[in-house]
């Protein structure tokens, strides 16, 4: 806003915000007029409806602007041209311009006073909840979505109403005839609102909540319905849509919130939310604050610099938890990618990703200071979960801080020598002379990898351990059909892909391609195709699927160490970076020396197969370190 409003922006008090009542005879000259006034949130406060909706117009290119204006105590008050559609509604539905009182962000807080908009972000949470309804406001109905509305409506009943099997409901809608209708229910989540990141918290908060999209309304729980219906319609090319995630995310979040169960951690919740647009992306931090159960670890404050914000959250953790493992995040939100100016331990939260429910091994379910958004039939107490990656057993970090730098301690365990081929990375061959302290078996070995590709544990939420002898023998069948020149039953091309690059790779002086010969007669699985391994990566807790998950889907490739060890690293990972335990770290992380050896870069955790629950802070001959990392 370009002139001083501080006649419209009478000074709030901490605990009060601002309500807008709309006119019904408007200002001078036809213009729109309001009344502007503040309440205490504990104190009396009216019923208000609370406005969701976003600041740019809906076609893409098209910034925030503010041409319209509308009255206030006799003075013009710039509004954003995106409101414009929605004051066009709002005319339509007569009675709500009679005492209803609305609480929308860009007129009720004075976003040019930064102390305020600071404050009244923290305020949040409380203004959602207390909301007597949400709306949330999509923009004007495209041509192309007539009867889109209509579809939200069947899909829903046909879902709620319990009475066909999700085999009948495909068959039902992914006839030919429905194809449009389906379409336009992508169009329905590509609209903007759900791309934005503040969305997230305001879809989940409220209580009473209606959709507003153009003329027409539809609840919450329709709009539930539809994306359930969605899931189940495989076959319909909605499902693995942007548009699909976007609404099936704010979904998951919106039922863990409303069960109140487990913790949603700041650090969650934000990868979580890690493909949503932020026009400031100090919101990408400040936009989720309201839902995280761990909230306090961040103060809204709109006059430091995004690094500054973000710097500051990696360090409250820290020192809150005294846990590093806030750190982990920093190999798939990378500083360096973005050629910003953090410290390469600190996650750069602006790095666009495509959101996984447990990104990082950090991430795991038996530990709440992250853990995951799993679903809600999922969650359970921590302390009920068998098994923990503790590679620092239960010490706490030992650190300092000094400016950006991170001084932890921990040892170093080995050394990256060697690196399996992937997609986008050339093989790294392991150098390490052929005998090693390490008995070379075959047998041992093969275990050693089809642990460390499943990171030895059953499920993607890491909550169990590894069924050793199913996953084994179902890791050997692969191998076996990827090899045989007569293929009774298929071999994924992802997994022939992977076999082709390790091939080459030399492990204790031995091509794993060699290994797996050896093993040939003694090792290789003997299923008949009645019990051959299941193959569809959307069926958890199977060998593939937890393959698909860490190969695929997270990019993580075979690695050997200097000393014969088998384990699973990032993408970025080269040879010569130390593995190291970090006290108050619960998995290996990855430290690059830099020229001069005097300090380390962050590359990024690392599964170190016989190394996960602090069995390299057992052996005396590791000493202590302090590493500088920058």
């Amino acid at each position: 806003m370009d002139q001083d409003h501080s006649s419209v922006y009478k000074p709030l008090q901490h605990d009060q915000i601002r309500l807008v009542k709309f006119n019904r005879d408007g200002g001078t000259g036809g213009q729109t007029s309001a009344i502007l006034e503040p309440f205490p949130l504990q104190g009396p406060v009216p019923p208000y409806h609370a406005l969701s909706y976003t600041w740019l117009c809906d076609t893409l290119g098209v910034a925030a602007k503010n041409h319209n204006t509308i009255e206030i105590r006799n003075q013009r008050l710039p509004v954003l041209d995106a409101l414009q559609p929605f004051f066009h509604a709002l005319n339509a539905k007569a009675p709500l311009l009679d005492n209803t009182w609305w609480w929308i962000d860009s007129i009720c807080i004075d976003l040019d006073n930064v102390e305020e908009r600071s404050q009244q972000v923290q305020l949040m949470g409380r203004i959602y909840r207390s909301a007597h309804k949400v709306v949330f406001w999509l923009g004007r109905q495209s041509a192309d979505q007539d009867g889109v509305i209509d579809f939200i409506e069947i899909l829903n009943k046909t879902i709620r109403n319990q009475i066909h099997s999700p085999e009948e409901i495909r068959a039902i809608f992914q006839q030919p005839e429905y194809e449009p209708r389906w379409a336009a229910l992508t169009g329905f989540f590509r609209r903007r609102w759900w791309t934005r990141v503040w969305t997230l918290q305001e879809y989940a908060l409220p209580t009473s909540v209606e959709f507003w999209y153009g003329m027409r309304s539809v609840s919450r729980t329709a709009v539930d319905g539809a994306l359930m219906a969605g899931d189940q319609c495989t076959g319909a090319a909605f499902k693995g849509t942007l548009a699909f995630r976007h609404g099936f995310n704010r979904r998951r979040v919106q039922r863990l919130y409303a069960l109140g169960q487990g913790t949603r951690s700041v650090a969650a919740l934000v990868a979580y939310g890690s493909c949503f647009e932020s026009t400031d992306d100090r919101d990408r931090l400040y936009g989720i604050r309201a839902l995280a159960t761990d909230s306090f670890l961040l103060k809204v404050d709109y006059s430091l610099s995004v690094e500054q914000v973000y710097l500051n959250f990696a360090k409250s953790f820290i020192d809150y938890y005294k846990s590093l493992d806030i750190i982990c995040f920093a190999s798939l939100y990378s500083a360096a990618s973005s050629g910003s100016s953090l410290p390469s331990w600190v996650p750069d939260w602006r790095a666009r990703v495509d959101p996984l429910v447990v990104p990082l091994m950090a991430s795991q379910s038996a530990k709440t200071h992250i853990g995951n958004l799993r679903p809600p039939e999922g969650v359970s107490q921590s302390s009920d979960l068998p098994v923990c990656y503790a590679a620092s057993k239960d010490s706490l970090a030992a650190y300092e801080f000094e400016g950006s730098k991170l001084v932890a301690r921990g040892t170093v365990l080995d050394t990256i020598d060697g690196l399996a081929g992937s997609r986008n990375s050339e093989l790294v061959q392991s150098s390490a002379p052929d005998s090693t302290h390490l008995e070379y078996s075959p047998s041992a070995i093969l275990k050693s990898v089809s642990r460390s590709l499943v990171q030895d544990r059953r499920d993607r939420y890491l909550r169990f351990a590894m069924p050793s002898e199913e996953f084994f023998q179902d890791f050997m069948c692969l191998c076996k059909q990827s090899i045989s020149e007569a293929t009774p039953l298929p071999v994924p091309k992802e997994f022939r892909e992977w076999l082709d690059w390790t091939k080459p790779l030399r492990i204790r002086g031995h091509s794993f391609e060699s290994i797996l010969m050896d093993s040939k007669e003694a090792e290789f699985s003997s299923k008949s195709s009645s019990s051959a391994p299941n193959l569809d990566e959307f069926i958890m807790n199977t060998f593939f699927n937890r393959f698909f998950d860490t190969v695929v889907r997270m990019s993580l490739r075979l690695t050997v160490t200097h000393s014969g060890h088998i384990g699973l690293a990032p993408a970025a990972a080269r040879k010569g970076d130390l593995v190291c335990v970090l006290y108050g770290c619960s998995v290996p992380v990855l430290l690059r020396q830099s020229e001069f050896g005097d300090s380390f870069t962050f590359v990024g955790e690392c599964f170190l197969d016989g190394f996960m629950e602090g069995e390299g802070l057992e052996q005396p001959d590791l000493a202590e370190r302090v590493f500088c990392i920058e």
